[in-house]
């Protein structure tokens, strides 16, 4: 399977070498920041937040944007984040709560979810999002542990935007791998959860 923009296969080889290194003792800080940035390149896009589900809030765990360089976790500042709240009005919430994928070609041409808090930050922060893949971490029936949102797909050469000036989208393929790589993690974190190494 030929993961657009890596300029690589991306195969079964990596699921099983993620797997050997999750379940390692990883330092559960670390833990995410690994998932996240596993989740990033197979979306080869610009930014992702990876959540975790605890007392009926998403609570943040990893941030990355690539293009501002900022990489922060609970050590550096994202536990004061404020939980996003289960309300369906939220994209990571609608995720969880219907345990369903959700892939917006552009946020700000979607008027399914409240994006209010995305584009404060963009405004905030110079920045602009574009695409975004949301994706609940969950094994089978089991409920969901989390989330992982990707924001910003690029092309091969990088490019956020398409010959037609449109945004470049997160593809199927993205979205299945993306899916895969949560169904794995979650079983590592449940783990943790259970043996409260968490």
């Amino acid at each position: 399977m030929h993961q657009r923009g890596c300029g690589m296969y991306y195969d079964l080889n990596r699921f099983v070498n993620l797997s050997i290194l999750l379940s390692a003792q990883v330092e559960s800080n670390k833990l995410f920041e690994v998932i996240l940035k596993e989740a990033m390149m197979i979306g080869n896009c610009d930014a992702g937040t990876i959540y975790l589900f605890e007392d009926n809030a998403l609570h943040f765990k990893h941030v990355i944007t690539k293009s501002q360089k900022v990489s922060f976790g609970p050590d550096t500042g994202a536990d004061s984040i404020p939980p996003v709240p289960m309300s369906g009005s939220y994209v990571c919430a609608y995720a969880t709560m219907q345990k369903k994928r959700l892939n917006i070609p552009d946020v700000y041409k979607s008027s399914q979810f409240d994006f209010s808090g995305t584009k404060q930050y963009d405004k905030m922060n110079n920045y602009h999002t574009g695409s975004m893949l949301v994706v609940p971490m969950a094994v089978g029936n089991d409920p969901v542990t989390g989330v992982i949102q990707l924001i910003n797909a690029m092309d091969e050469k990088g490019n956020l935007l398409d010959s037609n000036g449109n945004t470049v989208k997160f593809d199927t393929e993205q979205e299945h791998l993306v899916t895969a790589l949560g169904s794995v993690s979650a079983l590592f974190i449940e783990n943790r959860r259970l043996k409260g190494t968490l």
